[in-house]
Formats: C-alpha cells, sequence, structure tokens
C-alpha cells in the first residue's frame, strides 16, 4: 500500500516528512490555502478515481433525467418536489439552460470503492486549484524520488477545466470573467487570485469580480476593461433569491449566453440538480437495471425526512445522518451518532419542520498521517472531492479531520486540512 510506504519513508527521513512545508508552492496559492495544508498528500488507485468519475457521469445524467422520468418534463413541478419556494422556482425556470457536466462529487472512500455524500454540479466549486500543490512536491528531490519509485502521477484540475473553456468558445486563449453575487468577492478574493495565477499558467486570462459590475459595450460583455468570451458563475439561485440586486445583471449575462455573445458556464438551472433532495428522489424512483446498479454502487439509502419516515429514521440512531436540503459547508447537518436517544427523537421532531433529507452512514477508510515536528501518527477523517467534467475525470483533493473531529469535513472546522491527490 503506497499511503503505509509513504509513512515508512517519512519516518527514516525528516526532509520528506517536512516536504508540504518545504514545497516552493506558488505565491497566490500559498497565500489562499498554505494555512490548511495537511502534512501529506494522499494517494488513491487511479482505476478507482477515473471510475468514479464515471460513475458520475452517469449519476448526473440520471439526476438531469429525472424531470422527464417523474414530471412529464414539468420543471416547475419538479422544483416545487425537491423543496423550492415559488421564488426560487422562478428563478430557475427563468435563468435556466441545458445542463453540463462541471461537478465535484464529495465522497468517502470505503476500501477501493467511493461513495457519495453530495454532488455540487452548478459551476461555484471549490477547491479548483489545489492540484498545485503536486508540481510543488514533485519539484523537491525527496518527494520526487519517492513518486518515481512507485509511478505516482496526478491529474492537473486547472489543465482539465482550461480544456473545457478553449472547446466551449472555440478559442485558445478565451478571456475567462468569474462572477461573485453582489458583494459576494471580500471574503473569496484569495481563492479567486490563486485560481487566476493557475489558469493564466494554462493560458486562460481570467478576471475576477462581481455580477454587477459587467459592462455592455459593442455588444460583448466586459469585465474591467476586457472583453469577455466565457463567464464563470459563482453567483448562484439562492443569492439571486436573496438580494435582488443580482437579478438584472444576471439577466444581463443570461440574455448575452442567449443571443450567443458569450458563454455562460453553467446555467443558473444546473443548481436544482445540486439539491440533496434530487439525490432523494433518485435514489428512491424506479429505475432500469444498470442504472439501479450504477446509483447503489455510489449512493447511500437517502430518502427525503417525512413524518412516514420519521419512526424508522429514530429507531436507526446509530446509521442515519439528516441533512438540509439545500444547506452548504456543513451546515444544519444532524449525525444520529452524536445524539443519545432522546436527542434524536427532538431533533428528528425539530427537522421535519424544514425540508431535509435522511442518508444512511458511510464510514470512510481512516487515513493516517504523521506529524513532522513529532513524527506521531494520527488517524484523520477525509472527504475525497473528486471531480467530473464533460471529458472525464477532471482530478481530485482532499478536505480532513482528526478523526475525532466529528461528523462534517469542511475548512470551518476545528483542525480541518485540506491537501492534493496523487495516483498509482
Amino acid at each position: 500500500m503506497v499511503t503505509a510506504k509513504y509513512l515508512d519513508a517519512c519516518a527514516a527521513d525528516p526532509a520528506l516528512r517536512d516536504v508540504m512545508a518545504s514545497a516552493d508552492l506558488p505565491e497566490a496559492f500559498a497565500e489562499a490555502w498554505g494555512k490548511y495544508l495537511l502534512p501529506r498528500p494522499m494517494f488513491c488507485d487511479e482505476t478507482a478515481a477515473r471510475r468514479a468519475a464515471g460513475d458520475l457521469a452517469g449519476l448526473f445524467r440520471l439526476l438531469t433525467s429525472l424531470p422527464d422520468r417523474l414530471f412529464g418534463g414539468d420543471v416547475r413541478a419538479f422544483c416545487a418536489a425537491l423543496g423550492m419556494d415559488e421564488r426560487r422556482i422562478d428563478i430557475m425556470t427563468r435563468f435556466s439552460g441545458e445542463p453540463i457536466l462541471y461537478g465535484r462529487a464529495d465522497l468517502y472512500r470505503e476500501g477501493s470503492d467511493f461513495r457519495l455524500m453530495e454532488f455540487n454540479v452548478g459551476s461555484e466549486l471549490g477547491g479548483v486549484d489545489v492540484s498545485e500543490i503536486n508540481p510543488a512536491l514533485l519539484a523537491t528531490e525527496p518527494f520526487r524520488a519517492f513518486a518515481d519509485d512507485h509511478g505516482l502521477t496526478h491529474v492537473d484540475t486547472p489543465a482539465a477545466i482550461a480544456r473545457q473553456f478553449v472547446r466551449a468558445t472555440g478559442k485558445d486563449a478565451p478571456v475567462v470573467a468569474t462572477l461573485e453575487g453582489v458583494d459576494g468577492i471580500g471574503a473569496y478574493e484569495a481563492l479567486h487570485r490563486s485560481f487566476q495565477d493557475a489558469m493564466r499558467r494554462q493560458g486562460i486570462d481570467l478576471v475576477y469580480g462581481e455580477v454587477d459590475q459587467v459592462q455592455t459595450r459593442d455588444g460583448r460583455l466586459h469585465l474591467h476593461g476586457k472583453p469577455v468570451d466565457l463567464v464563470l458563475r459563482y453567483y448562484s439561485a439562492n443569492q439571486i433569491a436573496r438580494d435582488a440586486r443580482n437579478e438584472r445583471p444576471a439577466g444581463t449575462v443570461q440574455r448575452a449566453h442567449e443571443d450567443g455573445r458569450v458563454v455562460l458556464w453553467t446555467p443558473v438551472s444546473n443548481g436544482m440538480f445540486a439539491y440533496k433532495s434530487c439525490l432523494a428522489m433518485l435514489s428512491g424512483c424506479d429505475l432500469p437495471p444498470d442504472d439501479r446498479a450504477l446509483v447503489d454502487r455510489v449512493l447511500p439509502w437517502t430518502r427525503a425526512l417525512t413524518p412516514d419516515l420519521a419512526d424508522r429514521v429514530r429507531a436507526e440512531r446509530e446509521t442515519v445522518i439528516l441533512k438540509p436540503i439545500a444547506g452548504l459547508s456543513g451546515r444544519g447537518i444532524r449525525a444520529g451518532w452524536d445524539h443519545t436517544d432522546r436527542e434524536w427523537a427532538e431533533t428528528v421532531t425539530e427537522c421535519l419542520r424544514e425540508p431535509y433529507i435522511a442518508q444512511r452512514r458511510i464510514v470512510p477508510d481512516r487515513e493516517p498521517v504523521l506529524d513532522p515536528g513529532t513524527g506521531e501518527s494520527t488517524d484523520w477523517s477525509a472527504v475525497w472531492g473528486v471531480f467530473a467534467f464533460p471529458d472525464g475525470y477532471g482530478g481530485a483533493f482532499c478536505r480532513a479531520v482528526p478523526d475525532s473531529g466529528g461528523s462534517v469535513v469542511n475548512l470551518g472546522t476545528t483542525g480541518a486540512r485540506v491537501t492534493s491527490v496523487l495516483h498509482h
């Protein structure tokens, strides 16, 4: 096993053990991510990673078929069944477009298999530049030697993304505008700057800003004085619904896309397929045998939390987790195994008041990590972020917490870290 061999090599060589801290990372990347880095990268079998990405492509095909499969093509009825209010339904249907597979799945690894927790299929994806760690590691002598000995490779996610934009625009060096919602750039500017730096190394001129900063000149959209070929959308339907200042400029982008004056990557309506209730709908519906096998292979048992299901969820506390249908960053998640029976009964009653899903617990493999200072090994829980694009696998990264860190793995969690993935 490569991980065990890497830990043995780190125990024997302090320079390898401390390689993450000593690697010459790009300056913008180090500013955005440096304080969050795990001391080591993760390793996985390349065939397994590519198989997981293939399964995600199949899952996306099934998710996007649900309006036709279950609602006769009535998108409004589909959105209502997902739990959207009328305002969000209006936005999803007005800011619509052909679904594009541009997603990051959050998966747990169980042995040689990956199991899905959620599937982010809007264009507002995080972690798109974390693979920038790998060239920096491979430029160090101790890690390069280990990688050569074990045949390690990696997929460059910014390069995979650049291919999508070149194909979508038909231009070798398109200008891409990454747009947040109004007043949305401040909290994420370091991340945008890092991604901008990574994309420039791929020949993509990326500018970032907020959707209301876009101007129309001579029929073209411009951002910060540059004519834009493709808009990478980071504003969401929820932002448009919450803050009316987003609606008009988002409409300007939408019309430019419909008129063929810019490529919008991806349509706002892609977000309907990221609702966790969409997974519950897919998990419970009738499918042809091959499609059912795909869903069961990737997705744990997932259902909408209803009064009829509540007794079962209470009884199976140790194996069930509850999630809000549209929550972000782990907000609102309730894990049965973190509660007493009495607390869980009260939690289930409380969650019935809002749209929630119930999902079977996934018990992930533990990932041992050496502390560079002490040399001691501790177990961590890792979420694998696997990217799936129209032309296939787009690489992966991991978010991890110490094994006692709780049920949610995100960078807001105490002790949470991020790292890159290499393949063997």
